[in-house]
């Protein structure tokens, strides 16, 4: 290996090949540079004397450069990866960057090899269909993408999952089929003309329709985006739906209730009064029995009467307002949203609004008003905030995740890259081709890794919530997990003791359980600490009213607790470098504990051992 690189370097450096070629000293500091790169850069060697290798190359790159010049020259590792190369001038040029390995001197070669414009787009665009196909996956609203064909006809290539749950219609039975073989009429004639519309003028196209499908009636807006060729020819439509039915429904009881309102002094459909001022008193029409439930012995009744409904939190801005509109203003119109409380004792939330009559010196004597229950809708309008709070939740979580994917998926196939283009290079009988070769096995290796805690960290996802709990007898499932370790236990001269009961029974699935105990019990073995056997302490108690928390204490070597405890538990996250780990498990742990309704926490101390505390109420699952 040392001598193919000693060998390519003098190459590259003596100008015989085409190739520009960069060399750093310790600390990224500029070496030197070959005639091929000084031309790429457009400057003189003397401009970038004394220049940090962040001068030069992007961050990410100059990073990758650094680490290597810290790493030792055994064993050798050649690094291939797309950068950005700055010039003095400002200008950029991406370029496709190879590492070679460090030499004898502790110096570092970068070989530079500018990349066409057009390859540094395609390899954004792949990486970023990729990342967008995730994130069309899971989103709520319907997304789909159409071939155009000749003659105006559209075939599905695509429809995420969205589509399948909101029509009932499986995504196999869609892709490849012609639109009008899948949309009925007569929503088939508006959405044709619609597309067309998009094709003819390249322009996005919105509207809404209503069309029935097995799982029911689809209220959607919709939107189609035409994509073009560079001959500006439209080749696919792009479209998103978002489902209006539940929206619709909701605004048509609210459509309803208006109606209602608007022949409320007909109809009496709502809580009419008449508000005499002067008397203070109010007149309530036959609607304010039927919607709150009262039975009025009298009336009009004293206008404290319904003071005393208002809800006491409400009753400064609705009151209290109320009386200043009518006696220090000379407004005609009042209106508030309030809780009042039903004659069952619970409560309504009403929208109120009045008109003041007043006198020709501007007195308010009366006020004809209506008390209209708006209770449905508010809690339909609380139910859509928190399914938006939870689908931007989701979507958070996914491009941590997919941020995380891609950063732990890079390294070791830039490293597979790099080996994989040094074996074209290398003759197969030779010492060089076999280390290369057992590098490119161990980065590939890395990747099934990887691609395996991704199946896992799904897989957790995949049910949050235990549906069906079953009582698990806590304490055989940790003795279950002590004796699948003992003999972990006893290479390392470790003691775990379980006061758990027997008679302990806690709601949710015993897997999860298994899984918990043996997460937390492999970590406690492998950071253990060096000077001192093991000792693990798992216990239970009971705390009223009836909630039980579970205890695995050790006195292992500890880690620093982040801020924000809860990160502990986050993918990836790691926090003893000197040994071996994926950063998962603590991950799978809490993901067990929340599907079974539960909380973890974890208090630590560096060199003293950690403590996991597990939360589970009478109905954690």
């Amino acid at each position: 290996m040392i001598d193919t690189y000693t060998e390519e370097v003098a190459e590259a450096g003596s100008g015989t090949v085409e190739e520009a070629c960069v060399t750093f000293a310790a600390q990224g500091i500029f070496q030197s540079a070959n005639a091929r790169l000084l031309q790429l850069l457009g400057c003189s060697a003397e401009v970038l004397q004394g220049r940090p290798v962040s001068d030069l190359l992007d961050r990410a790159a100059a990073a990758q450069v650094l680490a290597l010049l810290q790493e030792p020259s055994e064993p050798a590792r050649i690094l291939s990866l797309v950068a950005t190369l700055q010039r003095p001038d400002g200008d950029a040029q991406p370029v496709q960057l190879t590492l070679l390995p460090l030499n004898p001197a502790g110096l570092l070669t970068c070989i530079v090899r500018p990349l066409l414009p057009k390859l540094a787009a395609e390899k954004a665009l792949r990486e970023q269909e990729k990342q967008l196909s995730v994130i069309f996956a899971s989103i709520a609203d319907v997304i789909f993408v159409l071939d155009v064909l000749p003659d105006f006809h559209y075939r599905f290539l695509f429809v995420n999952q969205a589509f399948e749950d909101v029509t009932g219609i499986s995504r196999q039975a869609i892709l490849g089929r012609l639109v009008q073989d899948v949309i009925p009429e007569p929503s088939l004639s508006l959405v044709l003309e619609k597309y067309r519309e998009a094709v003819e003028t390249g322009q996005s196209v919105q509207w809404q329709e209503t069309t029935e499908y097995p799982r029911g009636q689809l209220i959607g807006q919709v939107r189609v985006t035409p994509v073009l060729n560079e001959a500006g020819v439209c080749y696919q439509l792009v479209g998103i739906v978002h489902d209006l039915t539940t929206q619709y429904h909701a605004e048509e009881r609210l459509r309803a209730s208006n109606e209602r309102f608007i022949y409320a002094l007909k109809a009496t459909t709502d809580a009419i009064y008449d508000w005499d001022i002067r008397a203070d008193t109010l007149y309530w029409g036959e609607g304010f029995e039927e919607l709150f439930g009262y039975q009025l012995a009298r009336n009009p009744t004293g206008f404290g009467q319904w003071a005393d409904y208002v809800h006491l939190e409400d009753a400064a801005r609705t009151v209290d307002d109320l009386r200043h509109t009518a006696y220090e203003t000379s407004g005609s119109h009042w209106q508030q949203e309030y809780r009042f409380q039903r004659a069952d004792g619970s409560w309504a939330i009403v929208f109120d609004r009045g008109y003041i009559i007043r006198d020709a010196r501007g007195q308010a004597i009366r006020m004809i008003g209506a008390m209209q229950d708006i209770t449905e809708r508010k809690q339909a309008e609380e139910q859509q905030q928190r399914m938006a709070q939870d689908v931007y939740k989701q979507n958070a979580d996914l491009q941590q995740f997919t941020y995380i994917l891609s950063h732990n998926l890079r390294a070791p196939l830039a490293n597979a890259e790099g080996f994989a283009s040094l074996l074209a290079r290398t003759p197969r009988r030779s010492a060089a081709f076999d280390t290369a070769l057992r590098h490119l096995s161990t980065s590939l290796q890395q990747v099934g890794d990887v691609l395996e805690d991704v199946n896992t960290i799904l897989s957790a996802r995949d049910k949050p919530v235990v549906a069906e709990p079953e009582p698990v007898p806590v304490g055989a499932v940790c003795r279950q997990v002590m004796q699948t370790l003992a003999a972990d236990l006893a290479r390392c001269h470790g003691q775990v003791t379980c006061s758990i009961p027997d008679t302990l029974l806690l709601p949710g699935k015993r897997a999860y359980f298994y899984s918990i105990f043996l997460n937390l019990l492999s970590n406690a073995i492998k950071y253990r600490a060096a000077h001192r056997p093991l000792r693990v302490t798992i216990e239970a108690c009971l705390h009223p009213p009836g909630h039980t928390v579970i205890s695995i204490a050790d006195n292992g070597s500890g880690f620093e607790v982040p801020a924000s405890s809860q990160d502990v538990f986050q993918l990836y996250k790691r926090f003893h470098r000197s040994v071996s780990g994926r950063g998962i498990g603590l991950f799978l742990v809490k993901a067990h504990v929340d599907s079974m309704g539960g909380s973890i926490f974890v208090h630590s101390i560096v060199r003293q051992g950690t403590t996991f505390t597990l939360h589970f109420s009478p109905h954690s699952a």
